[in-house]
C-alpha cells in the first residue's frame, strides 16, 4: 500500500524536478540581461513588386526591426497586414530566423499577397485625388520565449511626389 502511494509522488517529482531546473536555468540567463525587456520596434523600410498576376500580385515589404534592448533576441519570424489609407491592402508571413542585436536594426523581408480589386481600388484612390499615402503595418513578432510573440503596429505616411511640378 506504501509503494502505491509513493509512486504517483516520485512520478510527480520525476516531471517537476527538471520543469523547475529549466525555469531556474532560463531566469538565470535572463538576469544577465539588463533593465527590463522593451519590445522591438518595426518600421517600414521599402516596398518591392515582385510578382504581378491576373488575380493577384505580390510585393517584397522591407520591415526595418530595432532592438532597443542591451541584449540580442533572437527572431523566428512574423506575420503582417498592411492597410493603405485605412483599406486593407496585403498581409503576409515570414519564417526568416534573424537575431536582432543588441542597440542595433536590421530590415526583415516579408512577401504579402494582395488581390487586384485591392490593388485597383488603391491606384484609383490616388491618382483621384491629392490626399498621401498612408499606411499601417502591424502583425506579430515570433520570439522563442515570448508565448503567443509580441505585436506590433506602426502607422506612417509616404510622401507622393506631385506630377504637376
Amino acid at each position: 500500500m506504501r509503494t502505491a502511494m509513493h509512486s504517483p509522488m516520485k512520478n510527480l517529482l520525476r516531471w517537476l524536478l527538471p520543469a523547475l531546473l529549466a525555469t531556474l536555468a532560463l531566469l538565470t540567463a535572463c538576469s544577465t540581461h539588463t533593465g527590463p525587456f522593451q519590445k522591438p520596434q518595426v518600421n517600414l523600410a521599402g516596398v518591392r513588386l515582385e510578382e504581378l498576376g491576373l488575380l493577384e500580385q505580390r510585393f517584397e515589404l522591407q520591415l526595418r526591426v530595432s532592438n532597443p534592448n542591451s541584449f540580442s533576441i533572437p527572431l523566428e519570424g512574423l506575420q503582417t497586414k498592411v492597410e493603405l489609407n485605412g483599406k486593407p491592402f496585403a498581409e503576409g508571413l515570414s519564417n526568416e530566423k534573424v537575431t536582432l542585436k543588441a542597440l542595433s536594426d536590421t530590415v526583415v523581408k516579408v512577401r504579402v499577397t494582395t488581390n487586384l480589386a485591392s490593388t485597383l481600388k488603391t491606384l484609383n484612390r490616388l491618382l483621384a485625388g491629392n490626399e498621401p499615402l498612408r499606411y499601417r503595418a502591424s502583425g506579430t513578432l515570433y520570439l522563442p520565449l515570448v508565448p503567443g510573440g509580441v505585436p506590433f503596429d506602426r502607422t506612417g505616411e509616404v510622401p507622393l511626389l506631385d506630377a504637376r511640378n
